[in-house]
């Protein structure tokens, strides 16, 4: 009835550990998981106004928040669980005023 997965290799995506790891081992680079802003900023731009608050939740080490301020968003909250991911895109955008980044 149930499957024995202790043979798979499954990671835990919801352990701040696992992201942690991750993201030092893939310093510098960035990936948007669901699709680049270019691909969704159709539907972003229809339904989220420039001046709404947005919060990017799981934000990891994406370009979607950046991109979306370059494309005038004013006000985005990053947050992930990832300590690692969070510390490096206050480092980034440090200058950013219109991104904030808490873990």
């Amino acid at each position: 009835m149930f499957r024995d997965v202790s043979s798979c290799n499954t990671y835990n995506y919801g352990d701040a550990l696992y992201w942690d790891a991750r993201y030092m081992q893939e310093q510098g680079g960035a990936f948007d998981w669901y699709q680049r802003y270019s691909s969704l900023r159709p539907f972003v731009r229809k339904f989220v106004p420039t001046s709404s608050r947005v919060l990017m939740v799981g934000c990891g080490n994406a370009l979607m928040s950046e991109d979306m301020v370059k494309d005038g968003y004013e006000d985005i909250m990053n947050i992930d669980i990832s300590s690692v991911a969070i510390e490096t895109m206050r480092r980034k955008y440090e200058y950013i005023p219109q991104l904030k980044c808490i873990p």
